[in-house]
């Protein structure tokens, strides 16, 4: 796993050229979806299951909008291409850049990602909690 990391988050060959940094990317988009993809399982299931149980959720009522759960690889793919749209532009006005600039911006990238993608499963696991607690209904 260590070793797995090692090269997600390796910085870029110098001299770098455009065609380097959209290649360094593009290299780590299948592991970036297969890490978020997981992770989006995950919680999903825990979403599911908090708000299932919770009875908040009345018969009939869709737990989430079916579209979004199609849309949001997508958009994350999207937001992932964001990374190489900033880094070329910023490589091209500054060439002095350190090689672990992109790392830095897929560290970013993944850990706002996972952060959103946590937020519906956190607060509804929070509110079961509490209501497993006694301190909400």
């Amino acid at each position: 796993m260590r070793r797995f990391a090692q090269w997600l988050f390796a910085g870029q060959q110098i001299p770098t050229t455009p065609w380097r940094v959209v290649a360094w990317w593009e290299m780590r988009r299948i592991p970036f979806n297969v890490i978020v993809g997981t992770y989006g399982v995950v919680c999903l299931l825990a979403f599911f299951w908090a708000i299932g149980t919770s009875g908040r959720l009345h018969p009939g009522e869709d737990a989430v909008e079916p579209l979004a759960l199609l849309a949001a690889p997508f958009v994350l793919n999207v937001l992932y291409t964001l990374g190489w749209l900033v880094e070329v532009p910023a490589r091209v006005a500054d060439p002095a850049l350190p090689p672990s600039f992109g790392a830095m911006l897929l560290k970013v990238g993944l850990g706002l990602g996972l952060a959103l993608i946590t937020l519906p499963a956190g607060f509804w696991v929070g509110v079961r909690v509490l209501q497993v607690l006694g301190l909400a209904r």
